[in-house]
């Protein structure tokens, strides 16, 4: 009875087994299916890639930069004297040619006080001309003709040449000399009530209305000349070392859609701490051009030998570049990037021939297979 009870458990047992080995093998089929699905086929030969020989050859480096110009014969205009502002002409975009007053400040009561001084001079000399008769009767025609020759509303003459160290003495006691000299600096500051242009030019600002008091050292307006100006921009310091002053330069002007052409006139030789670039001077000369214009310009600043030009977005952190293998694989160069343009680098170290990719490999990584495909 027990051995028949114990058959039937033994026999129980292997059914359940089974089943359960079934059950496991069923499940763990399912599994790996899901894995499969989830798991992507990968095929790194499956990217079309563009490719392009390497065709090394002496290319031109241009720097682009742009800025704003600047006249280059301008000045400040400040006012050394005070007093109104008599001209109606001083106003802005009016037009002075060169020697043409362009602020007249009014001088009258000066005038007034310097005739003052040449006729108290007068006086002083015509009683000093007694005693230079008698003690020095040789130099009295001389000093008596300059005399004769001042007209106190006129500048003085000429002082006559004093070769006698004892007539000289004599004068300076008297402070005929040091009349004089004050009189001729009073007459130098008479010349500041009238400035006048040094060149033809045009008053492109001014601060003060005609009919107004002036003060001393106030700044009255800002005269330019027309024609030649200076564009001040900044440079790289990698850029730097492919300019020298004289280098050709090409400006275009895109509100007048009109090229220029110029030349490197300064190199700041400071580097600014805050951008570390430097500043760069651009002479150009348009009788259209004006004061503020913003222009673009192309420096040409030399050759770069054995060098191709590439889209910058292909460099790989700014120093190398991917090339196809014979086996088409994806591999890192490192390259020398000579400079950049706006969409462009011109670069060296690319063996001629070398298979380049023609735009950027989405996803590329050194070891990644491709599919190349001659660029039309």
């Amino acid at each position: 009875m027990s051995e028949q009870l114990f058959s039937k458990n033994l026999g129980r047992s292997i059914i359940i087994g089974a089943i359960i080995l079934v059950v496991g093998y069923v499940v763990k089929g399912q599994l790996s299916k899901k894995d499969e699905k989830a798991t992507p086929k990968i095929s790194f030969r499956s990217k079309i890639v563009e490719t392009v020989p390497a065709a090394t050859s002496a290319l031109p480096i241009n720097v682009n930069v742009s800025g704003r110009l600047l006249a280059t014969n301008r000045m400040d205009l400040y006012a050394e004297v005070s007093g109104i502002l008599h001209n109606n002409s001083f106003k802005s975009g009016q037009r002075f040619g060169s020697g043409q007053s362009i602020a007249v400040i009014d001088d009258s009561e000066y005038k007034a006080q310097l005739t003052a001084a040449r006729s108290s001079f007068m006086g002083l000399l015509s009683q000093s001309l007694v005693d230079i008769s008698l003690d020095y009767p040789e130099e009295a025609p001389t000093w008596q003709a300059f005399l004769n020759n001042i007209q106190p509303n006129q500048k003085l003459p000429d002082l006559p040449k004093i070769e006698n160290n004892q007539l000289k003495r004599f004068l300076s006691g008297r402070n005929i000399l040091s009349n004089y000299y004050t009189i001729q600096s009073q007459e130098v500051r008479l010349n500041k009530y009238r400035i006048t242009a040094p060149y033809s030019g045009l008053l492109s600002e001014t601060s003060i209305y005609p009919g107004t008091l002036v003060q001393s050292g106030q700044k009255i307006g800002t005269f330019v000349q027309q024609g030649t100006y200076e564009l001040e921009t900044a440079v790289t310091r990698s850029d730097l070392i492919f300019l020298k002053k004289g280098s050709k330069v090409s400006l275009r002007s895109q509100a007048l859609s009109k090229e220029y052409q110029g030349t490197v006139s300064r190199i700041n030789s400071t580097i600014n701490p805050t951008t570390q670039l430097v500043s760069v001077f651009l002479t150009v000369k348009g009788a259209d051009l004006k004061e503020g214009m913003y222009l673009d310009a192309n420096i040409q600043a030399g050759l770069a030998k054995d060098a191709i030009s590439i889209d910058r977005n292909i460099l790989v952190d700014g120093k190398s570049i991917y090339t196809i293998t014979a086996d088409s694989t994806l591999t890192l160069m490192p390259v020398k990037v000579i400079t950049y343009s706006e969409d462009q680098a011109i670069i060296e170290g690319i063996p001629p021939g070398t298979s380049l990719p023609l735009n950027p490999v989405s996803g590329a990584f050194e070891g990644m297979k491709i599919i190349p495909k001659p660029a039309q």
